[in-house]
């Protein structure tokens, strides 16, 4: 049986009218009262492997792909598993990895010469008795957009996954008093253990910071850096057929934490590109082969994910779970906080207050983070399910959080949304001179966007009510 993305047990699409939308539970409940959940086995048995296939047309038709292109892992995987437990980081293990980073993504010789001479200013600023910690971060800050910029043209999309790295590291308590020695091993990705001596083994671990995905073994690694380029460059299949023959080396090895890390790679490219129930065998495959709690969270968030979006409500549920659980072992609240955002929407679509308990959980775990934007977005959710409860007081509270909370981590398009979503209370409570001042500041924000959309409702709204 092929994967059947059309489970009649779905989450309900709805208008977005916003106001006394709990009636229509009822009469939902009333359409589907005879519905049957169907099985899902043996899902993904029309994937072959890793090959590269069309997918199965006769089941879930998804978007027409985008000239979207793959993002780039290496120093976002780190800013987002940064050790709550021990901040502390030296400037040496900083500097080692940001050049790390600069030869993982395949930069030019010429912009690489660019990118030294920043280091060399830094590296001449740590060897003194008193470092200059402004101009350090400053000539951080000029390399890592370097390399922004030259992603950016390489991918044909605006990046800004160094600098981001860069800042999230400004947020630890960084020693600029270069030591090479000083190695924080919470901000080390653990491998499993080989026949290597454990200097070298370190090593390496230390390298791979900056990409928890590349095995040890020198030709299993030259072969997974040839297919995570191809995936860059944004050629699918080219990237699926240099992993497969990684694969085969690794099973050579019987490497299987490697095996699990290329078949996550794998799952991704499906994923960016639609494959969806190539992408679902090649998460499990990750999972049935890994013991690292961090690359199961990954692949059952991914899982989750794809579910989520088709609206399979059991299994999106479930994977969830698994991730908060694994996440939870990772010490990763971020994904926690997330997942439990994302149950919370999906019972919250459905009309059900159970939404307000895994809200209640996701807020607090957030705020025990600094990631501005997971707050953001688990204030924005809430402020949509409090409306759609008719609890405007709520839910405007919750937008207002959400904004703050967004504007911190600079992200204008949420902030426009959210201001937006406050606006259209107001409205419908006649407060036209408060919706308006809302809508004015989501202008404000949504200009600073791309959002085209976003912009032309803003504006459309604003009309009706001058």
């Amino acid at each position: 049986m092929g994967l059947n993305l059309n489970s009649v047990y779905q989450r309900p699409y709805f208008v977005q009218d916003r106001r006394n939308q709990v009636k229509k539970k009822e009469d939902q409940e009333r359409s589907t009262s005879n519905a049957q959940r169907e099985e899902q086995t043996n899902q993904n048995s029309r994937s072959k492997g890793l090959q590269y296939v069309d997918r199965n047309t006769a089941a879930y038709q998804p978007q027409q792909l985008t000239t979207e292109q793959l993002s780039v892992p290496y120093p976002n995987e780190v800013a987002t598993a940064l050790a709550q437990r021990n901040p502390n980081i030296n400037i040496a293990q900083i500097l080692k990895d940001f050049k790390n980073t600069a030869i993982a993504i395949g930069t030019p010789e010429d912009l690489k010469e660019e990118v030294s001479g920043y280091l060399a200013l830094i590296e001449k600023q740590v060897t003194k008795e008193t470092p200059n910690s402004k101009l350090i971060k400053s000539n951080l800050k000029n390399a890592a957009s370097i390399l922004d910029n030259y992603i950016s043209k390489t991918l044909d999309k605006d990046s800004k996954v160094v600098e981001n790295w860069v800042d999230a590291l400004f947020l630890q308590q960084i020693d600029f008093k270069y030591n090479e020695n000083d190695i924080n091993p919470e901000f080390l990705v653990k491998f499993p253990e080989d026949t290597q001596n454990r200097s070298q083994q370190a090593e390496e671990v230390q390298q791979e910071q900056i990409n928890p995905f590349i095995p040890q073994d020198s030709e299993l690694k030259k072969l997974f850096i040839k297919a995570k380029k191809m995936t860059y460059a944004n050629k699918p299949k080219e990237a699926i057929e240099a992993f497969q023959t990684a694969l085969n080396r690794a099973n050579e090895l019987d490497d299987k934490e490697t095996q699990s890390k290329i078949f996550l790679e794998v799952g991704k490219i499906y994923d960016d590109h639609d494959y969806l129930a190539q992408a679902l065998k090649s998460y499990n495959q990750s999972v049935q082969r890994t013991q690292d709690c961090n690359v199961k969270t990954r692949a059952h968030y991914s899982m989750a994910e794809i579910y989520n979006d088709v609206n399979q409500i059991e299994p999106a549920i479930d994977h969830y779970f698994s991730t908060i659980s694994f996440a939870g072992e990772a010490e990763n609240l971020t994904v926690q906080s997330t997942s439990l955002a994302k149950i919370g929407n999906i019972y919250s679509d459905m009309y059900e207050k159970t939404a307000f308990d895994y809200f209640e959980v996701a807020d607090t775990i957030a705020d025990e983070t600094d990631n501005a934007k997971v707050k953001g977005y688990v204030s924005s959710s809430l402020g949509d399910a409090y409306d759609k409860f008719g609890d405007s007081p709520e839910a405007l509270k919750a937008y207002s959080k959400a904004v703050k909370n967004y504007i911190d981590s600079d992200s204008p398009q949420k902030v426009a949304q959210n201001y937006l979503n406050a606006a259209e209370i107001m409205l419908e409570y006649k407060n036209e001179e408060k919706a308006k001042n809302l809508l004015e500041k989501a202008q404000k924000y949504a200009r600073k966007t791309n959002d085209i959309n976003l912009m032309t409702e803003i504006s459309n709204t604003l009309v009706s009510i001058s």
